[in-house]
């Protein structure tokens, strides 16, 4: 194989971004989904939901495959499957056969992107493991920012359908380049071969690993519920025009690229589990001022008001996400694709069911939406709460 000349973290990004692509830039085409295919817009917004529980599920099987296999052999095949389900999306015509080929398509996506952290723990040790989950993090988060802008532009100039395609053709153009560029950070002789069971058990038997997996699930429910969320808040509530929806999406992932830079540099004076601590008080507070401003003065619940803090709620991640995952992966060097799959299982079903939550309870207001974005915040931080601040003493140390 040919030399690596492209750098880690950049290969990485490229691999991680699929989903936020597969996210976030459909979102200004929704209404215009829902129209076509005869249905509304709430019901469209359901392929989010969907389209997390198929990638909860890919990284499920994902990641003992590739601790067992290696990382490429499930990169090639996630991208594969994640192309072709972008392919058939293009023909759909009814809300069944959408979902169905969402939850497809995010199998493949989890089944690709749950090596990502997994090859970082394979490289890295310590805090650099956390710097360079930061970097990919920041570089990544060019594709929530732009998505939403190209899929406003491919829908104003070519139609929805054309986004599929996009996206069909950005996973195969990826799966080249990694095939080129990417070499196997797993060698076969550090390869599991026990039982994938027995894996995902060591790791949910881990107290301390169990309490931080939860604390970066919850914390990002919240982000995904407002991802779900964000069509009916700009363009109903706020009644903004799908041609402004990417600036205002694209404000809340500039302030994540912000906070993960900020992440990077604090990482040189603070533990990463203080860093977190406090990622996580700033995602709380943030979201008691949101629900207290639509409880005590909805007719002042201005976008100028509540845009800033959906900022800090959702930027609070860029110093949750890769501290949460460093701290995890430090337990399960050996199973590190394991551990960032049950990881992903659990951020992904978390914020499928919470999604749906705020689905049912939704009432022509902003307030349900909201209300679950702060029940989100304080579970994050009530995970963590008297969980021992020092480093673990061992990296495979099994705690009951």
């Amino acid at each position: 194989m040919p030399a690596r000349t492209l750098p880690l973290p950049l290969l990485l990004a490229l691999l991680t971004a699929l989903s936020p692509l597969a996210i976030d830039m459909y979102l200004p085409a929704m209404e215009a989904m829902a129209g076509d295919l005869e249905t509304s817009i709430h019901l469209v917004e359901l392929s989010v939901s969907t389209y997390l529980l198929g990638f909860a599920l890919g990284q499920l099987s994902g990641g003992p495959l590739s601790d067992r296999y290696g990382r490429r052999p499930l990169i090639i095949i996630g991208l594969i499957i994640f192309a072709l389900s972008s392919a058939a999306l293009i023909v759909t015509t009814s809300l069944s056969t959408l979902l169905a080929l969402r939850f497809i398509q995010a199998v493949g996506g989890g089944l690709a992107t749950v090596n990502s952290s997994a090859i970082v723990r394979d490289r890295f040790q310590g805090a650099d493991v956390a710097k360079t989950l930061s970097l990919v993090s920041m570089i990544m988060m060019v594709a929530p920012l732009v998505a939403p802008m190209l899929g406003a532009l491919t829908l104003s100039f070519a139609g929805w359908r054309t986004i599929f395609i996009m996206l069909s053709v950005y996973a195969a153009l990826v799966l080249i380049i990694l095939v080129w560029q990417l070499e196997e950070s797993h060698p076969a002789h550090k390869r599991q071969q026990r039982l994938p069971v027995r894996d995902y058990l060591r790791v949910i038997k881990h107290v301390r690993a169990r309490r931080f997996i939860l604390a970066q699930a919850l914390a990002s429910t919240g982000m995904f519920v407002f991802i779900t969320a964000s069509p009916y808040l700009y363009l109903d509530y706020f009644e903004q025009s799908a041609e402004r929806f990417p600036w205002l999406f694209g404000a809340n992932v500039l302030m994540m690229m912000s906070m993960n830079r900020l992440n990077m540099l604090l990482l040189r004076r603070f533990d990463s589990r203080h860093i977190l601590r406090a990622g996580l008080a700033l995602q709380l507070s943030s979201a008691v001022l949101l629900v207290q401003l639509f409880i005590t003065h909805p007719q002042d619940a201005s976008l100028s008001l509540v845009l800033p803090l959906m900022m800090l709620f959702v930027g609070s991640l860029g110093l949750i996400s890769a501290n949460a995952t460093a701290t995890i992966l430090h337990y399960f060097r050996d199973i590190s694709a394991t551990a960032t799959a049950l990881t992903g299982v659990t951020v992904f079903c978390s914020g499928a069911v919470f999604g749906l939550i705020w689905a049912q309870l939704h009432n022509g207001t902003p307030l349900p939406m909201m209300l679950v974005m702060l029940s989100s915040a304080a579970l994050a931080n009530m995970a963590l709460y008297r969980v021992p601040p020092e480093q673990p003493h061992a990296e495979t140390e099994s705690e009951t």
